[in-house]
């Protein structure tokens, strides 16, 4: 019981004070290490920490000093300023570039960066390691990238995300890698000219030219090709062009021209198998190159033997991509042949010669 009456005592001495006090914090401050209590060291203890809680978020004085630690204490890494960047090299198997900095930067992993193509598009790498100065960076699809080429930082932050190729959202004309088309064309081309053709017969012999005039055909086609945007690519074909209808000879000698139609109707189909490289734009390609034919000569005469064989042509055209499945082909293609003729009065060795003309096509590719 006295010790209860102690404290309260000491506890109504005490609170005047305090009240008379609370103005000066540093006058609490010594109270609270001057004036212990010693006969009740709990409560004389707990008494100046309470009014001390206040005093302290009101001076102006502590506030600085509560602040600069706080800045002092935040770390960052910063990229360096003025970096360059350049392709250095292109690992298109593996969808990989290797971009070398002017000078080494920290790794921020996701980082996306951006190369502008010589179209004004522009293709986005993500940042995957960093060795020294030599960035290695992961391109969906980036077909007009070259070696040299300036690379950029992006305006976003580095993403963890992946970023999928963005071949799946490009129209079907512009997707990367080999594709199959089916084609339908025309061909004008109706007349087979020889030069130098050699004439043997049992009243004498001598060179001519000569020129068959048979039916225009229509044919079908079947393609493996690869055009990216702005590159080169390739064209491989085999063709088919149905019976073309023989149906008149001419010749052309030192003794002026000869012509006649022919009476065993002869029919000429051809097998043609074609390989072309091509440049492409955007929705315009040229292909140009080389095709060899396999012909196959049908005709009714028992009297006359005739040989026909492939020999060597060239092809040239122009596609314009309509829609993202259908392309429209103009060319001239020269179709070669190699042919003799025999009867009972005499040999012809027709040596090559060349059916060559214009056509338009229209190919579906898948």
């Amino acid at each position: 019981m006295k010790k209860v009456l102690s404290f309260v005592v000491a506890f109504l001495v005490l609170s005047p004070l305090m009240a008379q006090e609370a103005a000066s914090p540093l006058a609490v401050g010594q109270e609270e290490i001057q004036s212990p209590s010693p006969e009740a060291p709990a409560p004389a203890a707990s008494v100046p920490a309470t009014s001390s809680v206040p005093s302290v978020s009101s001076s102006p004085e502590l506030a600085p000093s509560a602040s600069a630690p706080v800045h002092s204490a935040v770390a960052t890494s910063q990229t360096p300023t003025n970096v360059s960047y350049k392709v250095k090299q292109i690992i298109r198997s593996h969808n990989v570039v290797i971009v070398e900095a002017s000078q080494p930067i920290p790794l921020e992993k996701g980082k996306l960066y951006l190369v502008t193509l010589k179209d004004g598009t522009q293709c986005s790498l993500s940042l995957t390691d960093i060795e020294s100065n030599l960035l290695t960076m992961e391109s969906a699809d980036c077909t007009g990238l070259v070696v040299g080429m300036p690379v950029e930082p992006a305006l976003l932050k580095a993403s963890g995300k992946t970023v999928e190729s963005t071949d799946i959202l490009l129209p079907e004309a512009d997707k990367t890698g080999p594709r199959v088309s089916v084609s339908l064309y025309y061909s004008t081309a109706t007349k087979a000219r020889f030069e130098d053709t050699y004439v043997s017969t049992t009243s004498g012999s001598g060179y001519v030219d000569t020129t068959y005039t048979m039916d225009s055909s229509a044919g079908l086609g079947v393609s493996y090709s690869k055009l990216n945007p702005q590159s080169w690519g390739f064209v491989g074909s085999i063709l088919w062009e149905p019976k073309r209808k023989i149906k008149s000879l001419e010749v052309e000698g030192p003794g002026g021209t000869v012509s006649g139609d022919l009476v065993d109707s002869p029919e000429l189909t051809l097998l043609i198998f074609e390989g072309n490289i091509a440049y492409r734009w955007e929705n315009i390609y040229i292909p140009f190159g080389l095709n060899y034919s396999a012909p196959f000569l049908s005709y009714n005469s028992s009297t006359t033997w005739w040989s026909v064989s492939g020999a060597l042509g060239a092809y040239l055209g122009l596609g314009m991509i309509m829609s993202p499945n259908f392309t429209l082909e103009l060319f001239v293609r020269s179709v070669g042949l190699e042919m003799t003729a025999a009867d009972s009065t005499g040999t012809i060795d027709f040596k090559r010669g060349s059916l060559a003309g214009f056509g338009a096509g229209w190919k579906y590719t898948f």
